[in-house]
């Protein structure tokens, strides 16, 4: 469990290039900076990257903008970057502002690495 107001971030896995990176707790304009330095910590020679929001309390407005830029940024460096998550705390505010059909949004961890494994695609 997580204390309300902070933010977990973790580099879970990196098999065949796929790193994962767990995060937990509430995604808002105070957690930004960690989620985005692990993003760029992942992406450092990964072939894509797939954030596992499972566990994620609190999506904020600041923490989709923050999607959105760290989207726009690995693909710039080609790298792709996948969401996972079933949680109601995810997809709802992504599926409200449109952004579930912008983000590459999966239902876990599996599904996006099979993504890039099926044909490199970032979008699910």
């Amino acid at each position: 469990m997580h204390d309300p107001g902070t933010v977990e971030v973790a580099l879970r896995d990196a098999t065949d290039g796929v790193v994962v990176v767990a995060i937990v707790g509430d995604v808002d304009a105070a957690a930004t900076a960690a989620v985005r330095a692990g993003v760029d910590e992942a992406a450092a020679g990964a072939r894509a990257v797939v954030l596992d929001l499972e566990q994620v309390a609190l999506l904020a407005s600041a923490g989709m903008t923050l999607l959105l830029e760290v989207t726009e940024d690995l693909r710039r460096r080609g790298v792709p970057l996948l969401l996972a998550s079933r949680a109601r705390t995810v997809r709802r505010p992504l599926r409200i502002t449109g952004l579930d059909r912008v983000l590459a949004l999966h239902e876990d961890v599996a599904s996006a690495r099979a993504a890039v494994d099926d044909d490199g695609s970032d979008h699910g």
